[in-house]
């Protein structure tokens, strides 16, 4: 068997040419649809995760803060404290001294 004896080789080789050209073209078109909506589909979640790690981030941005004035409060009050604290030891040094002064008798003069 020879092949194009009849002389119709390119008459052949043409449409078989193009029809395989089509062929592997429907299935580049299939797998690159199928590729775009699976990333798409991965875009969309990974747009999810952002949006959820976001609402996160400033969730414990707000709770950082709030700590941080809740730690600047308590230092305030503690310093108010403090002060508190040496003000009545004061007092407290005056009052002793004064008692002391009352309470403890001289001593009798020697004639």
């Amino acid at each position: 068997m020879r092949v194009a004896s009849d002389g119709k080789f390119l008459d052949r080789l043409v449409p078989s040419l193009i029809s395989v050209l089509l062929g592997i073209g429907v299935a580049l078109g299939g797998q690159a649809l199928g590729f775009w909506a699976d990333t798409r589909a991965a875009d969309e979640r990974t747009a999810q995760a952002i949006t959820r790690l976001e609402r996160r981030l400033d969730a414990v941005e707000v709770e950082a803060k709030d700590a941080r004035k809740a730690a600047a409060d308590d230092r305030a009050k503690t310093v108010e404290i403090a002060g508190d604290v040496r003000n009545l030891v004061r007092s407290n040094a005056r009052i002793e001294t004064l008692l002391d002064r009352v309470l403890i008798q001289p001593l009798p003069r020697a004639p």
